[in-house]
């Protein structure tokens, strides 16, 4: 089983259209589903999305997880109700509440929406700790607060764990970001893209490798 932890940004910061940010993410499952020998439509699962499905990235994720039969794990920060009152307005409510019951893992911590921020920051580590990858739908730029995706961003790097980036701003072909040594900063928009690599199939099968030993240890 191949672990996807999920970070990206809200609706507001999502330049490129839905259609498209969700082709590049069908495209970025698939990938890896073949990498690990299993074919779209297999009723094996063999990917697990983990992710706290707020709107935005995380449900254009959990929604092509879904089309694609994969497992999904979703994982609050705080409590149902008060991380329900954060949202949008009721039509993206109702979609949660659907993604929830379709998920196969529900995991609700002991944070509080009073400090919104501090457990935002504990659920993207917690996100980190449980996953193999980490996929991304990120503009380049920096946070807006505290437990934002940059900072989610840069903790997967210091760990060594590979980040799949979906460009927020402009449609192109994900790439693969990592650390090249520790402490390293994560860099902007620009420097980011020249210094990613080019998704191709060694990498889908590089991190199903990897995420096959980590699962088994």
């Amino acid at each position: 089983m191949i672990r996807i932890g999920i970070t990206g940004h809200r609706p507001h910061r999502l330049k490129v259209s839905d259609s498209k940010l969700s082709a590049r993410v069908a495209s970025v499952l698939i990938g890896l589903m073949k990498a690990d020998g299993k074919k779209p439509g297999s009723s094996t699962p063999c990917l697990d999305i983990i992710s706290p499905l707020a709107e935005g990235c995380d449900r254009i994720v959990a929604r092509q997880a879904l089309a694609l039969q994969q497992r999904l794990t979703a994982l609050l920060p705080f409590e149902r109700g008060d991380y329900e009152a954060t949202f949008g307005d009721a039509s993206t409510t109702t979609e949660f509440r659907a993604l929830w019951k379709a998920s196969s893992e529900r995991i609700v911590l002991k944070g509080l929406a009073k400090h919104a921020e501090a457990s935002y920051v504990a659920v993207g580590m917690v996100t980190l700790a449980r996953c193999d990858v980490v996929l991304t739908i990120w503009d380049g730029k920096p946070a807006a607060g505290r437990g934002g995706t940059p900072e989610i961003l840069q903790n997967a790097l210091e760990w060594g764990i590979p980040i799949i980036w979906i460009d927020a701003l402009k449609d192109r072909k994900p790439v693969v970001l990592r650390a090249k040594a520790r402490g390293k900063k994560l860099p902007q928009l620009d420097r980011a893209a020249q210094k990613a690599e080019p998704l191709t199939a060694a990498l889908y099968r590089e991190i199903s490798i990897k995420a096959r030993g980590t699962t088994s240890a």
